[in-house]
This record gives structure tokens, C-alpha cells and sequence, in this order.
């Protein structure tokens, strides 16, 4: 199921190329990052799982048939890594993340405000989807963010279809009844 652009770089890779790897990585570490801190909820955490995700694929690419895109099995093994990440560490997960705000090149009072509510906006999704389990977390992410199908979400979560589709339900349901009186507000204020 890979690409052809996928399915030649890692045909040079299996031929000894180890430079075409790169081109995995840039295409999907974004995303592999996103997956990772949103389950273990620590920057410096996710990157590390990503880092070994990264290296756990390269050493695994032999095994990898293609049955499913490339972007769905590294994903899986992101998400299980992370899981596993959790578990080891058994410790409760830290739900503060650091926002950093670059003002630089705004020159009007108006741009600022639409800037600050688009960010507080954002982050209030952000804060909201963190409430959400990891699984749930994940599959919002997936679905949302990266457009993967239910059937490449079931694949990376290890669960059936039916299940994604609850678990989607579900976190959509969560998400709302957190955001509705945002959104009520901000449909008064207009």
C-alpha cells in the first residue's frame, strides 16, 4: 500500500543507502511528535520516543511488507512506544505545556488581539483534547490532524474499526460538552 516515492526510498535503504532514511524522517517526525506528546504529555519524552521510533523503524524496515502505508506502521509503533514509555516510567502525566508567543512583526493593537484569541483558541483545543485518554487522544490527533482513515487508525491503536468509531464518538462528545460554552460565548460576543 506504500507510494511509489515511498517504495523506491526504501528500496535504496534496504540496498545500503542509509541518507534515504532522511526522507522518512522528514516526512513524518511532525506527526510521530504530535502522536508521542500527546500520550506521555512531556516534550522532552516525546522526542526521545520519536527518536526511538525512528530507530526501531530503521532497524524493523526489513520486516516491513507494505501491507499498510509506511506513515501507519511507524505511527503504530510511536503510539505503542509512547504507551509503553508510560508505563515504565509509571508516573502521573503532567497536563502544563509551555506556550511560547512571538509578537515580532505585529504592528497594530488589532492584529495582537486576533492573534491572542486565534492562540487562546488553539490552546483551549489543546487543553481540551489533553482531557481526553491517549487512545482517544490519539485517534482525535490521527483523524483530525494527520487525515488518516479509521481503517489506518484502527491499524496504528491495534484496535477493530467499530472500536475507533466509538472511541471517535466518544472524545467528539467530550470535546464538545468542554467546548460548547466557548463557543456559545464567542457566538454571543459576535
Amino acid at each position: 500500500m506504500t507510494n511509489q516515492k515511498e517504495h523506491i526510498y526504501l528500496n535504496r535503504i534496504l540496498s545500503g543507502d542509509v541518507e534515504a532514511f532522511s526522507y522518512f524522517v522528514d516526512t513524518y517526525q511532525h506527526m510521530a511528535y504530535t502522536i508521542a506528546v500527546r500520550i506521555v504529555q512531556n516534550r522532552e519524552d516525546a522526542e526521545d520516543i520519536v527518536q526511538e521510533a525512528f530507530i526501531k523503524c530503521y532497524d524493523r524496515l526489513p520486516t516491513f511488507k507494505g501491507d499498510s502505508k509506511f506513515s501507519t506502521w511507524l505511527y503504530r509503533i510511536v503510539y505503542h512506544s509512547a504507551l509503553d514509555a508510560i508505563r515504565s516510567q509509571k508516573r502521573s502525566l503532567d497536563t502544563q505545556t509551555m506556550e511560547v508567543r512571538d509578537f515580532k512583526g505585529i504592528s497594530d493593537i488589532t492584529g495582537i488581539l486576533d492573534q491572542l484569541m486565534e492562540e487562546d483558541t488553539s490552546k483551549l483545543i489543546k487543553r481540551a483534547i489533553q482531557t481526553l485518554n491517549p487512545k482517544q487522544q490519539t485517534i482525535i490527533t490521527l483523524y483530525y490532524y494527520e487525515s488518516q482513515s479509521l481503517k489506518e487508525i484502527a491499524e496504528i491503536v491495534a484496535i477493530n474499526i467499530s472500536a475507533v468509531k466509538v472511541n471517535l464518538f466518544r472524545a467528539r462528545k467530550s470535546l464538545y460538552l468542554l467546548l460548547k460554552d466557548h463557543v456559545e460565548f464567542e457566538n454571543r460576543k459576535g
